[in-house]
């Protein structure tokens, strides 16, 4: 079985995927259009940012046909692939190619649906109907042809005929820290915004000033800008994670920072919280961020429990290796 994984990496989940396959003795590779800031590891880039359009689809084109040609899986990544408007889902089908397509995030979720929730972005930004219009209509294209779709459980109402999984964590990767531990001279509050506006980023920053002024000492990082390794290394040093507020529920941010022993805050909701109660995260919204932070900075033995808990959480959900062979086995029951 040849499997492909393309032609997004996000959050460097479809390389972590591929590499547990290949442990598992299935040949699996990822190809990305283009590298970003974070430089995950891929098999294959196309270079393709900066180039003429005409050029850009003749170098699509050929490696559709080139890959046609190599690959029996093609697992697809954020409702996009080889070619533009998914006009390779009906040819891979005609070859008779299984073809499965994961959801991450935003390649679905719907902001007009998402704003009944009492604390998620879709509140705070402009919503255009056209762009959740366009996301339903390629959902029902993408079912047309893909064998399976996958999604995370927060996502399901957007694509309820997935199949859900978790996030993949390769645990050969990171070695258990600790929350700190008082190696410290202050403790060091993290925080990894991507988006400013989807995490929440403005109140965790409000809420820092408020906890500065009422004399807390401690040390406040952003992390922007910085490639996979680099914030790896910040997040080492960290002895509170501040995740995302307005979505509902934790990103790799958070599964890498468990792993490392950190306790993590990030709101969860309700519903998710029935599905996994286990989850040893510290539930945080806008609204007790302050007293949440406030929390944690007061308890470094606190910090340290969530941390334990947080490390075999993900030993327990999140090992590369169960959810590699969760994808091999959907594949052979296509």
């Amino acid at each position: 079985m040849r499997v492909l994984h393309s032609p997004m990496n996000i959050a460097g989940q479809a390389s972590i995927i591929s590499k547990a396959q290949r442990e598992l003795g299935i040949k699996s590779d990822v190809l990305v259009f283009d590298q970003n800031y974070l430089d995950y590891d891929c098999d294959i880039n196309l270079s393709l940012s900066g180039r003429p359009l005409p050029i850009v689809m003749i170098i699509k084109s050929i490696n559709f046909i080139k890959c046609l040609f190599k690959y029996d899986v093609f697992h697809f990544h954020f409702a996009r692939t080889l070619l533009p408007k998914n006009l390779d889902l009906p040819i891979l089908k005609l070859f008779g190619k299984k073809i499965v397509m994961q959801y991450w995030g935003d390649d679905i979720r719907q902001l007009n649906v998402a704003k009944r929730l009492k604390y998620h972005y879709a509140r705070e930004v402009e919503i255009d109907p056209k762009i959740d219009d366009h996301k339903r209509r390629k959902i029902i294209r993408i079912n047309r042809y893909a064998d399976a779709t996958i999604t995370g459980y927060e996502l399901l109402e957007y694509a309820p005929d997935s199949i859900t999984t978790e996030l993949a964590f390769d645990l050969s990767k990171n070695i258990f820290i600790g929350s700190g531990k008082g190696l410290n001279s202050k403790p060091n509050v993290v925080h990894a915004p991507t988006n400013r506006v989807v995490k929440g980023t403005k109140y965790i920053l409000s809420a820092i000033e408020r906890l500065k002024d009422d004399g807390y000492d401690f040390n406040l990082i952003l992390v922007e800008n910085k490639s996979h390794e680099e914030a790896l290394d910040i997040y080492r040093s960290a002895d509170i994670i501040v995740d995302q507020l307005l979505i509902g529920t934790y990103g790799f941010f958070a599964v890498e920072c468990m792993a490392m022993g950190k306790p993590v805050l990030c709101f969860i909701r309700d519903e998710i919280k029935e599905h996994k109660p286990e989850i040893p995260i510290l539930s945080t919204n806008p609204d007790n961020v302050y007293d949440n932070i406030k929390l944690l900075l007061d308890n470094p033995m606190m910090r340290e429990e969530l941390g334990d808990k947080g490390r075999k959480y993900v030993e327990g959900h999140h090992d590369s290796k169960k959810i590699a062979k969760q994808m091999i086995e959907l594949y052979e029951n296509i």
